[in-house]
């Protein structure tokens, strides 16, 4: 541009400018629609749709000529599809199927400057070297276009201001060569009042035109302050401005129907010329910027050309000034000659020199105007494409190992962390340890998690001389554990409780029934849960507990023998329940079952109850009384709270009875930690 220095910050911002142009949205758009005008007219398309593809109504509710058509014409308008518009929706549709909408072209479109020198690299990626080649030299044609009407557009309305100037300006210049002229003839006059009277013409004529430049200084004052505010609101605005493009294209008519009235009228029509200037403040304001993706780009723009205005302004305004001072000048000087009778030589002179700034102003304006037209003519001579596109010899490397390597180890990471993370927040008693350490309770045996939907319990204690090498055999050696443990703690009747509900109770007490049977011992289970009698349930027995009072009957041995029910599993037998909301003591009659316990036990060698939890139930608290020991059942599973540790409380308070606990539910994995 001409300038001495240069504003390294300065170049580098327009760059970017020019780098956002390329990206905006109707450049991307017109590249899209030549590759789609390509694939529709061409035998050697760049995209190959699938049959499935084809398939689809995007591609089969189009109307191919007819699509052509609109892409010919928006192309030529540099316009973009509308969305609303259901023929123009259609063939948006069908760029996207093909992969040439905006988004997915600038997935794989890099535009960048080459590092310290006044070039831009453009790269594309895509499965099609020729398709490759076409959108970077494409790309390059639309972006010189769409700059092109921009800066046209632009240089167009300054030119037109500009001849309008200047031709004044010449108007102005014939005059004062007109009047220098034939003051010049009255210089031989004799009589000095007429040259005192000649002069005071002059400081009038000065007068006037002292006015006139005042009122242009006016105007000029007021652009000013209406290209600050439209600054101002552009600084302090977030959104874009969209600009009327209606109201400017009859602004510009209005101004050059003006142009052509105000030459014919001379030039010099007061009204017409304050029109003109009112159209033009009002075209400045009104400069289309384009929204979408590129706002900040095209505000920056706008911004730039309101700092351009501005300037070109503060020109005019000092040139203005400095008229003023001459002309002030000169009616101080004339002023004087019409009080002392100056000197005709004076007057020319003065005269002269006005028609020597004159033509100096109009020599500028007219070589402002040559830029003007010059950079009309050629908007797009700051960019020229240097080298052409060729299409890739050879595919780039996609690293697809590379990835799937990088990606697998990351995976792998993660689902380490994640593994390390859960374990440090996984506060269930899951491994014996663990449970030890928090419950803080003899642990009598673990018994490991089966699979109780492929095998039942009885299965795994379904021995023969192949089961010590069956995988399933640790859950039998778990429980001939906890069948030596009862065994050595001489207690006959036992109740089996929980702290919560689901720790399996009725499981263990069956495979514990099971362990006794390989034994050859005689069981009893009695189902004490009444408020959910799963072991009842489990082995079909009668309720007969409930209802149970023998009130000192002779026969009650008979009685009690008639409340017995037979199970699966030999030597064990059962007494149920029926499920009740009330508690043993509330339930159960008067010489119950449970009070003849001592009486029936010489018949078994061992008596297993079950209890309810004791964080809900106080039913276990109440049927202590009937039992010789209490073993509490724990699942792997269960997090221990604030009430299993008052119900743990509780059982540590019955050393007597407390026999131990067993670890239930435990995976293999976890059994030897």
């Amino acid at each position: 541009n001409g300038d001495d220095g240069l504003n390294i910050f300065e170049i580098d911002q327009r760059f970017k400018n020019v780098i956002e142009t390329f990206k905006s949205p109707v450049v991307i758009c017109m590249l899209s629609y030549d590759l789609m005008l390509h694939d529709l007219t061409e035998k050697m398309p760049y995209t190959t749709l699938t049959e499935k593809e084809k398939q689809k109504k995007e591609y089969t509710q189009v109307d191919f000529e007819k699509a052509k058509q609109i892409l010919q014409a928006k192309h030529d308008s540099k316009e973009i599809l509308k969305a609303y518009d259901p023929e123009e929706n259609k063939v948006f549709q069908l760029i996207q199927l093909y992969g040439y909408d905006n988004e997915s072209i600038l997935d794989q479109l890099t535009v960048d400057r080459v590092a310290g020198t006044d070039y831009l690299n453009i790269i594309f990626k895509s499965e099609n070297p020729e398709m490759s080649a076409f959108v970077v030299n494409t790309i390059g044609q639309e972006f010189i276009s769409f700059f092109s009407s921009i800066t046209d557009t632009r240089t167009v309305q300054s030119a037109e201001k500009l001849d309008t100037l200047a031709a004044r300006k010449k108007r102005e210049i014939d005059e004062k060569t007109r009047q220098l002229a034939d003051y010049k003839k009255t210089f031989n006059a004799p009589n000095i009042a007429d040259k005192a009277t000649a002069a005071l013409a002059m400081q009038q004529d000065q007068q006037g035109k002292l006015s006139d430049e005042l009122t242009k200084l006016n105007g000029l004052k007021a652009d000013l302050r209406s290209v600050n505010q439209n600054l101002e609101k552009l600084n302090n605005s977030s959104d874009p401005v969209v600009g009327n493009n209606r109201e400017l294209l009859d602004l510009q008519q209005k101004n050059r129907d003006l142009a052509v009235e105000l030459q014919n009228k001379g030039g010099d029509d007061p009204v017409i010329q304050k029109q003109i200037d009112a159209n033009q403040r009002r075209i400045a304001q009104l400069q289309p910027t384009y929204t979408g993706t590129n706002d900040k780009a095209e505000k920056r723009k706008q911004i730039a050309l309101l700092e351009s205005q501005k300037i070109s302004l503060l020109n005019n305004i000092d040139a203005e000034n400095q008229t003023i001072a001459s002309l002030q000048s000169a009616v101080r000087t004339y002023s004087a000659l019409a009080a002392s009778g100056a000197g005709s030589d004076v007057i020319a002179a003065r005269m002269q020199a006005d028609i020597d700034l004159a033509t100096k102003e109009y020599e500028r304006l007219t070589g402002v105007l040559q830029t003007a037209e010059s950079v009309s003519v050629a908007p797009e001579i700051n960019f020229k494409q240097t080298l052409k596109g060729q299409p890739a010899i050879k595919p780039e490397r996609s690293g697809r190992k590379v990835i799937i390597a990088i990606g697998s180890l990351a995976a792998l990471m993660l689902s380490s962390l994640w593994i390390i993370i859960l374990d440090f927040l996984d506060q269930s008693v899951r491994t014996p340890s663990i449970f030890t350490k928090t419950v803080n309770v003899k642990l009598l045996a673990v018994a490991n998690k089966i699979d109780l939907k492929s095998k039942a319990v009885a299965d795994y204690f379904a021995i023969n001389e192949e089961s010590r090498s069956d995988k399933n055999s640790g859950y039998l050696e778990n429980l001939r554990k906890l069948r030596f443990e009862i065994e050595s703690s001489g207690k006959k009747i036992i109740l089996f409780t929980s702290t919560k509900q689901g720790e399996g109770k009725t499981t263990i007490m069956e495979a514990l029934a099971s362990s006794f049977s390989l034994a050859r011992k005689k069981v009893l289970l009695i189902d004490t849960n009444f408020s959910n009698n799963s072991l009842t349930e489990k082995f079909d027995a009668r309720p007969a507990l409930n209802q149970f009072s023998s009130n000192g009957e002779a026969g009650a041995g008979e009685k009690m023998a008639a409340a017995r029910s037979s199970t699966s599993i030999p030597y064990v037998d059962i007494i149920g329940c029926a499920e009740s909301p009330f508690s043993p003591e509330e339930l159960l009659q008067k010489n119950n079952l449970l009070d003849r316990l001592p009486e029936i036990s010489q018949q078994y060698d061992y008596i297993l109850m079950e209890g309810p939890s004791l964080n809900e139930h106080a039913d276990t608290k109440e049927l202590l009384k009937y039992s010789e020991g209490v073993i509490a059942v724990f699942s792997a599973k269960s997090v221990i709270r604030q009430t299993d540790k008052d119900s743990i409380r509780f059982l540590k308070s019955q050393p007597d009875k407390l026999v131990g606990a067993v670890l239930n539910e435990v995976e293999d994995d976890n059994i030897e930690m």
